[in-house]
């Protein structure tokens, strides 16, 4: 890996020569991150035949070693540039983590990222396809019972037009549940709005405009909708222009409002992360928590701390891959326009807390389900679902979602205390609580503020001078991988024509 620490840089070297030296050591630093193990032997050929030589490369450091970051310093090496990737914490994957600890018999457990959909996805798609990754139905939204007021309720039963009357849904609602997935209901009032929307990533200009200013639950509201509709869409602090927005994103895409066909990876969703990080060698450094952001017009400077040593290095371009909530406390300077600084301080994010079940059995077989997904009423576990499925063992691995603060063994309870079978054999409890997280405590963007939409769009998305800004709240939809990838993709493209 080059790189250049301000202390040892020779402000008499030219930018040509130092070009120079980048372009010579970009394909050498493939070969000396991957040719030392005997068994990445084919990963290296493969990898040395798709970096394009590059008469013009630039040195980028980038931030963040989730998805986004090693995604994006993955597609800049294969231009031919010679990147950096500095990730604060000890492991790279970020919110992508695949977990064995505490569990037996080679089970894992997600504490992550969830699965990915298609149609939707295509560049997380394209990369499967590209290093060879093996995809597993995932069956998690199939068949879900439900808790609703404390009784539970299968698909079927939620077709049923006098469940849905007795809810207090209207008879318009009644026909539409009773021929579209529970899920589905929004679509019943935002369908007839969407065909405006003809570019996913321009939402103004198609004549909803001042809608901005009105919550979506409005439109709910003069479309007719029942007290019981209104109080599952809520909207009441949800912009009704980004709302149709997003809807209309997923229909230009193909992609269902929650797809009930979701894949995941073999052997983890990690596996992709961790793929990159293979082929991107000794560029990715652990343990380096950037402390200081400079730029001017030539270029950046970086400074981080790695085991107690602060260590400043140049480049021409830094791309941003740290989650808004940590870059915040990081300078700055020359400080980003007022503008940015609004957008990065007020974008908001929900976060969650992931609890790994360990069980000897499917016990839940025994009381007559067919399955473990489960969707719960409870404060302390929202729901439940099977996974590692392929893993050869009788031990089974369930997921569930909870809220930060609650404890492995209070989940534990919370699910035995609603589970509507006679018995677990649940042997085991762990977790990854996301809040409580310092350097990747957030998963997903939440809506932006009502009337501010053109503050944050596209603006989000634009550079500030040598800064660029990739992750997975940096594009159109908030979809964890797939706006992290398309970002990734984007950023990698303009650096390289810049």
């Amino acid at each position: 890996m080059t790189y250049f620490h301000s202390a040892n840089l020779n402000p008499l070297m030219s930018k040509f020569k130092r070009r120079d030296f980048i372009r010579n050591s970009v394909l050498a630093g493939v070969g000396a991150s991957l040719l030392n193990d005997p068994l990445q032997a084919k990963t290296h050929e493969s990898i040395e035949s798709s970096v394009n030589p590059n008469s013009s490369p630039k040195k980028v450091i980038i931030g963040g070693g989730g998805i986004g970051g090693l995604c994006t310093g993955y597609e800049l090496m294969k231009k031919g540039h010679d990147v950096t990737v500095l990730e604060a914490s000890g492991r790279h994957g970020g919110h992508v983590y695949t977990a064995r600890d505490g569990l037996s018999d080679g089970l894992y457990g997600d504490y992550g990222m969830e699965h990915i959909t298609k149609p939707g996805y295509d560049r997380y798609w394209d990369y499967l396809k590209e290093f060879n990754i093996t995809a597993l139905p995932y069956p998690r939204r199939k068949n879900v019972l439900r808790q609703i007021n404390d009784k539970f309720y299968t698909e079927e039963m939620l077709r049923d037009p006098a469940v849905l009357k007795d809810f207090g849904y209207n008879q318009k609602e009644i026909e539409y549940l009773s021929n579209n997935p529970w899920w589905d209901l929004k679509s019943l009032y935002l369908n007839p709005y969407l065909d405006k929307f003809t570019d996913e990533y321009q939402p103004f200009g198609v004549g909803y405009d001042d809608w901005d200013n009105i919550p979506i639950s409005d439109i709910y509201k003069k479309e007719g909708a029942s007290e019981t509709a209104l109080s599952r869409l809520g909207g009441n602090n949800t912009s009704a222009l980004f709302e149709l927005w997003h809807t209309a994103i997923l229909k230009l895409r193909g992609v269902p409002l929650s797809p009930p066909e979701v894949f995941r990876l073999k052997d983890g969703n990690q596996t992709l992360p961790n793929t990159f990080a293979k082929r991107l060698g000794p560029r990715v450094w652990l343990n380096c928590q950037i402390t200081l952001i400079k730029q001017n017009d030539s270029g950046v400077s970086i400074t981080y701390q790695q085991q107690g040593k602060e260590i400043s290095m140049e480049a021409d371009y830094y791309v941003n891959c740290i989650p808004l909530p940590t870059l915040k406390s990081i300078p700055i300077e020359p400080a980003l326009p007022e503008a940015r600084q609004y957008i990065n301080e007020n974008i908001t994010f929900d976060s969650y807390q992931r609890f790994v079940f360990q069980a000897s059995s499917k016990f839940w077989e025994e009381d007559g389900y067919e399955n473990i997904n489960m969707d719960f009423s409870h404060p302390d576990l929202w729901n439940v679902w099977q996974s590692a499925e392929e893993v050869d063992t009788h031990r089974v691995i369930v997921l569930g979602t909870g809220p930060g603060g609650v404890s492995p063994l209070r989940a534990l309870a919370a699910f035995r205390e609603v589970y509507p079978g006679k018995k677990d054999t649940i042997e085991q409890a762990v977790s990854q609580d996301w809040t409580k997280q310092k350097y990747s405590p957030n998963c997903e963007r939440l809506p932006f503020p009502m009337g501010e939409l053109n503050i944050f769009w596209p603006h989000l998305m634009e550079p500030v001078g040598r800064i660029y800004f990739a992750g997975a709240y940096a594009d159109n939809l908030n979809w964890g991988t797939e706006a992290a990838t398309r970002s990734a993709n984007r950023v990698a493209d303009a650096i390289d024509k810049a």
